[in-house]
């Protein structure tokens, strides 16, 4: 019972904050996942099914200040340690392990932490925080060989929202199943 309540209390939380969306996939290049207001805070999780790569769009205007992280489910395996990528016009390129075309490439130190709040149980990433020129760009989570549940949490304005799949989606991650 108690567990329930944990993960009812999670839910209504993250719809009160950010909206909860849940990315079936397969995302990629070609076909991503377009995430639409971008000024609104938001959490998309997946699950990873071994290697390859999340793609996600946005579009932003002129002085746009991105603020992604990325969580790993608690329970999934030590190894699971997706990276996250920026990539887009006006970026360095760094050597990124995916074709990046003409675009520039950056990405975050690797490190992971423990994390305990909003009704989750994971390893919080580093943040991404970086102003950007208005533009069309991709966050692309370069998954590993080793399975399990990443969720890519994005800064904004707070609204309530989101997808009832996004909230089911929660008690997945924190399971890693």
């Amino acid at each position: 019972m108690r567990r329930l309540l944990s993960l009812i209390c999670a839910a209504s939380c993250s719809a009160l904050a950010h909206q909860p969306l849940f990315n079936a996939g397969p995302a990629t290049r070609e076909a991503p996942y377009v995430i639409s207001q971008v000024a609104v805070s938001k959490v998309i999780t997946a699950q990873s099914r071994g290697a390859g790569q999340h793609w996600y769009r946005l579009t932003v205007p002129d002085g746009f200040v991105l603020d992604a992280t990325l969580f790993v489910g608690g329970s999934c395996a030590a190894s699971f340690a997706p990276k996250l990528w920026l990539v887009g016009p006006g970026l360095a390129q760094e050597s990124a392990p995916f074709e990046t075309g003409s675009d520039g490439a950056v990405t975050v130190p690797g490190r992971w932490a423990a994390y305990q709040g909003h009704g989750l149980t994971a390893r919080k990433g580093d943040t991404l925080r970086r102003t950007l020129n208005a533009g069309s760009y991709f966050l692309v989570v370069d998954r590993g060989d080793t399975p399990g549940w990443v969720m890519l949490s994005l800064g904004g304005r707070e609204e309530a929202g989101g997808t009832a799949e996004g909230r089911a989606a929660l008690g997945r991650f924190n399971r890693c199943q």
